[in-house]
């Protein structure tokens, strides 16, 4: 980005932040900042000047009670069973979007309290840190930001959430011996769980070695781990019911902001494996988050998602928003078997899927299953941080100090295995 940037020092009495390192400031092909952004800058746009002061400092962003997966399955392994054997295709009758759809694309966040916390505690990091926050090159994943703008889960719950609807497709796709329809019920899983998925809430980041264990009623079992403090890297292992599937992977985040926007870039990886070897490999696709400091704020999944079976020859590319005269939430794309057109998916993930004009997906017809955190966990596990128990009973303060103690022994941690890694390459 340009200059304007550098028109004003941060002020004094900045939070404690992360450790700078060169990875903060990275130049790639990734897209960080909008069109609209390149435009509010060439006009000078101060973002701050946007917000109201109206936020409480001591109230959390969102209801405890309200997260905990309100309308959500929650039956027996035996009735989510007859759910998956009587799953047929849904009516192809109209192409639908749900109600908070954006009308250019995407979800709006329909929530004012949200959007006022979010706006506030965004203007007073600028005001903090600098408007070098707001290039698009600084790394958010390494700013240590208040904890109430947070809710009450960790980054590994938000990323299992998006499992909650595999005790359907995916215990189907068990069940069928053809290895382009499992293709597509794979595909049907991961784009339909964005609707549901897909927050304006941010999670508390993961402290190294914490842990998840849960479960669905049907048996399957998540398993998840965080590996790696920067880059923050988590990794889950999912068993499905009689270990017929197995789905793991890995999430590797950064996020980035523009003058009116947060990108946040997922670089991992993940795989499904059948019980008869079939793997189906497949990314993550990107979130761009508009409207965060004025105007609408809303969420868009972008740019591509890769779906890959290298063993029989199936590949299907989609590229999110690039259907012609639709908005930026519908994709279309053609399933491929070594280089011949076998399928066409086509939808949008906030309201449809079809395959070849039969509908696999209707956001009216689907709920997602509740996952169950398992009662008698490790003692890594994150329900036990003192940070989120705090804030779940809405002790901002509390919360907040737990936080930063947090925060400290993982930076002392971090450098203690720097001091080592000197000692040992001085030793060879």
């Amino acid at each position: 980005m340009l200059s304007w940037f550098k028109k004003k020092k941060p002020e004094t009495n900045q939070p404690q932040q992360e450790e700078k390192d060169e990875s903060d400031f990275v130049e790639d092909d990734t897209q960080v900042v909008t069109n609209e952004d390149k435009e509010l800058e060439e006009k000078g746009f101060d973002p701050i000047t946007q917000v109201q002061e109206q936020d409480k400092e001591n109230e959390g962003i969102a209801d405890p009670d309200k997260l905990d997966y309100v309308g959500y399955h929650d039956i027996s392994g035996d009735e989510m069973l007859q759910l998956v054997l009587s799953l047929k295709n849904f009516p192809n009758d109209e192409e639908i979007r749900h109600i908070e759809g954006y009308e250019k694309g995407g979800r709006i966040c329909a929530d004012k309290k949200v959007v006022s916390k979010a706006r506030s505690v965004g203007k007073e990091m600028v005001k903090q840190i600098g408007k070098k926050i707001l290039s698009g090159s600084l790394n958010l994943t390494k700013v240590s930001f208040p904890i109430r703008v947070m809710i009450p889960k960790t980054a590994l719950e938000t990323a299992v959430h998006g499992t909650s609807i595999f005790p359907l497709y995916i215990t189907k796709a068990t069940m069928t011996p053809d290895f382009l329809e499992r293709f597509k019920l794979v595909i049907t899983a991961t784009l339909s769980s964005f609707f549901w998925t897909n927050t304006f809430l941010k999670p508390l980041n993961p402290i190294l070695g914490e842990t998840l264990q849960a479960s669905y009623n049907d048996g399957t079992q998540v398993y998840c781990e965080q590996i790696m403090h920067h880059p923050p890297v988590s990794y889950f292992l999912v068993y499905g019911p009689n270990k017929k599937y197995k789905y793991y992977g890995y999430y590797l985040v950064e996020g980035r902001a523009g003058l009116n926007s947060v990108t946040i870039i997922n670089k991992g990886k993940r795989s499904i494996e059948f019980n008869d070897g079939q793997k189906i490999d497949f990314d993550f696709p990107n979130e761009l988050y508009s409207g965060t400091f004025f105007g609408q704020l809303r969420q868009e999944s972008i740019n591509k998602i890769t779906f890959q079976d290298k063993a029989n020859g199936l590949q299907c590319i989609i590229d999110i928003g690039k259907v012609k005269k639709k908005t930026s939430d519908y994709f279309q794309a053609d399933i491929t078997c070594k280089g011949q057109k076998v399928s066409t998916v086509f939808g949008t993930y906030i309201g449809f899927i079809n395959f070849d004009n039969v509908r696999y997906w209707d956001y009216r017809y689907v709920v997602p299953f509740k996952i169950k955190m398992d009662k008698q966990p490790l003692e890594s596990d994150h329900k036990n941080r003192s940070d989120l128990q705090s804030l779940k009973i809405g002790d901002i303060p509390m919360a907040q100090k737990n936080k930063e103690l947090l925060e400290n022994l993982q930076r002392n941690d971090r450098k203690l295995r720097e001091q080592y890694e000197k000692q040992k390459k001085s030793k060879k």
